[in-house]
C-alpha cells in the first residue's frame, strides 16, 4: 500500500493514494522455468494489452499503472526489462508480521520496484487534482482517526451507578482491567485485583487509576471494590457497551441466537435458574449482545427482547427449533426487518416435524451433497430444498413468513469404534429461493453452531459452570466480560483459538491492555 520510491515518482498525496490505488495493479508472481526465447516478455506483453479492458468490464474502472517487485538476490528481472518495464529503485527491506495490528521488521532483502505505464501519462493522471470521466471509482477517504473507537471509549460511556463523592476510579478503569484479566485466561474476581497490582505506573495511568498525593504513586482498586462494582452494576449497562462496540466493528453477516444456563450460579440460587441469551456473528464469532432471561420467564422472551435491542435489519438470524414461535418470527420479520432460519427441527417440535415429514421431497430438483471428515468422524449430508411459497402449502409448517424449507439427512461413521448414526432434520426459513439456494441454507444451518463454540469456550476455557460466584449481578457481568474477551481475541488474526491467546496475554499485560485501549484499526 505504501511504496516510497513509487509514491515519490508519482507525486500523489496520501489521500490520492488511498482513493486511486485501485487504478494500480500489482504483479505478485511471474516465473518461467524453461528457457524459451522471448516467451516471458511475450506473455507479459499479451497480458498487459488486455489488462485494463478486462478490469473495466469486471470492476468498472481501468488500470493506469502496473508494478512488481524483484528480489535481485535471486532473480535478475530480465523479462521485465525486455517487456519495457521501468525500474524506480529499491524498497527499504521490511516485512509485515502476521496479525491484526500492523508490525514491521527489517528482513535484509530490499526488492527492486519496476513499473509499466499503461496509459502513457499515468503519473500525471494519478496525481492530478481530479480524475477524468471513466476512471472514477467508488473508493472514498479512510475514516478519520476520531471515528476509530476503542473498547475503552464504550466503557467510558457506561453510566456510573455510584454517587460522585469519594470516587477514585471510574467504571472504565474497573472494566478495562477485568477484560484484560479475562483475555489472559484468569477466572474469578480475585484475579482482577491481583492483575491490577502487576501493571506498571504507565499502564495504571492509561486505564484511569488514581494517583495518591500522600503515597506519591498510582494506586489500583482492591478486591472488595471489584466485588462491589460487579455485584451492583446492572448487566444491561455492560451489555449495551458490548452491543455498541459490536455494531462498530461487526461485518453485518448472519447472526446465531441461543440461550445458556450459567450453571455455577444457578446451583447456588434457590428456586431460580440464571439463563442468558446471546447473539453471535457467524463469520467472525464475535458476540453482538447478551441479555438475561426475565424472572419467571424463559429464553423465548429473552430472544425477543434481544432481537429488539440489536440492529438486525437486512441480516439473517438462525435459531434452534425450541424458538420456533410465530410471535418470534413476527418480531424478527416485521419489527427487526430480518430473515430467519429455524435449524434442527426434529421430534422436539412434533406438529411442525410431522408437517415437514409429509412433504414429497423426492420431486424437488434442488439438491446438494457434502462429505466431510473431522473430529474422528466421517459425515455425509444429503440436502433437499422445497419452495413453500405456493398456495398448495398453506397450513404446512405454520410459521410466520416462512418461504421454503430444507431437509438435511446425515450419515455419520466413527471409524475408530465402527459406530454408525443416521439423522434427519428440517430447517424452515423466511428466505425465498432467489435469496438463498440449498447450498446457502446448508451453510446457514452449519454456521449456527458458532454460538455453541462460544458456549464451549465459556464452559471449559473460563470454567463458567464451576464458578461459584452468585451474589447480585456478578454472574451475568462475568459472563459478559468473557464474551467481550472472546470477541476481541477472535478479531485478532494472530490466534487460532482462545486458549492460545490466553497463554500469550498471560505474560504480556501491556498488550492485553492495548487491545482494549487502542482502536482495532491502529
Amino acid at each position: 500500500f505504501k511504496v516510497a520510491v513509487r509514491d515519490v515518482w508519482l507525486g500523489w498525496s496520501s489521500a490520492q493514494r488511498y482513493a486511486r490505488l485501485c487504478l494500480v495493479a500489482n504483479n505478485s508472481r511471474f516465473l518461467v522455468l524453461d528457457r524459451v526465447p522471448n516467451l516471458a516478455s511475450r506473455v507479459l506483453g499479451l497480458s498487459l494489452r488486455r489488462l485494463s479492458q478486462d478490469m473495466q468490464v469486471l470492476h468498472g474502472h481501468p488500470i493506469l499503472l502496473c508494478e512488481t517487485f524483484v528480489d535481485r538476490s535471486r532473480f535478475a528481472g530480465t523479462c521485465y526489462r525486455a517487456a519495457n518495464w521501468r525500474s524506480l529503485g529499491f524498497t527499504r527491506g521490511y516485512s509485515r508480521l502476521p496479525g491484526g495490528r500492523p508490525r514491521w521488521v527489517p528482513n535484509g532483502q530490499p526488492k527492486e520496484v519496476c513499473v509499466f505505464n499503461l496509459s502513457g501519462a499515468a503519473p500525471e493522471r494519478l496525481s492530478g487534482e481530479s480524475l477524468e470521466e471513466g476512471t472514477q471509482t467508488l473508493r472514498t477517504e479512510p475514516p478519520p482517526a476520531a471515528t476509530l473507537r476503542s473498547f475503552w471509549d464504550f466503557f467510558d460511556e457506561v453510566v456510573d451507578f455510584r454517587k460522585p463523592r469519594g470516587q477514585c476510579y471510574g467504571l472504565a478503569c474497573y472494566l478495562t482491567n477485568a477484560v484484560a484479566v479475562r483475555m489472559a485466561g484468569h477466572c474469578g474476581v480475585s484475579a482482577f485485583a491481583e492483575f491490577a497490582c502487576l501493571v506498571d505506573d504507565e499502564q495504571k495511568e492509561a486505564i484511569g487509576a488514581f494517583q495518591s498525593p500522600s503515597l506519591e504513586c498510582w494506586t489500583v482498586p482492591t478486591e472488595s471494590t471489584f466485588r462491589y462494582i460487579f455485584s451492583n452494576l446492572e448487566p444491561d449497562a455492560l451489555d449495551e457497551a458490548l452491543r455498541n462496540w459490536a455494531h462498530h466493528v461487526g461485518d453485518g453477516g448472519p447472526v446465531a441466537m441461543d440461550g445458556k444456563d450459567v450453571r455455577g450460579a444457578s446451583r447456588r440460587i434457590e428456586d431460580q435458574r440464571l439463563m442468558t441469551v446471546a447473539a453471535v456473528e457467524h463469520h467472525c464469532g464475535i458476540v453482538l449482545g447478551q441479555t438475561q432471561a426475565p424472572e419467571k420467564s424463559n429464553e423465548i422472551t429473552a430472544v425477543r427482547n434481544l432481537s429488539r435491542q440489536l440492529d438486525l435489519s437486512g441480516r439473517t438470524v438462525t435459531l434452534d427449533a425450541l424458538r420456533n414461535q410465530r410471535e418470534t418470527e413476527r418480531i424478527l420479520g416485521d419489527e427487526c426487518r430480518a430473515d430467519h432460519v429455524m435449524t434442527a427441527v426434529k421430534e422436539n417440535q412434533p406438529t411442525m416435524h410431522d408437517d415437514l415429514k409429509t412433504i414429497d421431497w423426492s420431486e424437488s430438483g434442488r439438491r446438494h451433497e457434502t462429505l466431510e471428515k473431522g473430529h474422528g468422524r466421517i459425515e455425509s449430508q444429503r440436502c433437499t430444498a422445497v419452495d413453500l411459497g405456493n398456495p398448495e402449502w398453506n397450513g404446512t409448517c405454520d410459521l410466520y413468513g416462512r418461504r421454503q424449507a430444507v431437509r438435511i439427512e446425515r450419515h455419520t461413521v466413527t471409524p475408530k469404534t465402527g459406530d454408525v448414526a443416521e439423522e434427519t432434520s428440517y430447517a424452515p426459513t423466511s428466505l425465498d429461493p432467489q435469496k438463498a439456494g440449498v447450498e446457502r441454507l446448508v451453510e446457514l444451518v452449519r454456521g449456527h453452531w458458532h454460538i455453541e463454540a462460544m458456549h464451549y469456550v465459556r464452559d471449559f476455557t473460563y470454567d463458567e459452570d464451576r464458578c461459584r460466584v452468585h451474589t447480585g449481578h456478578t454472574p451475568c457481568n462475568l459472563a459478559c466480560l468473557s464474551n467481550i474477551a472472546i470477541a476481541i481475541i477472535r478479531l485478532d488474526t494472530r490466534f487460532h483459538y482462545v486458549p492460545q491467546a490466553n497463554r500469550y496475554f498471560a505474560n504480556r499485560e501491556q498488550e492485553a491492555l492495548d487491545a482494549i485501549l487502542k482502536p482495532l484499526a491502529t
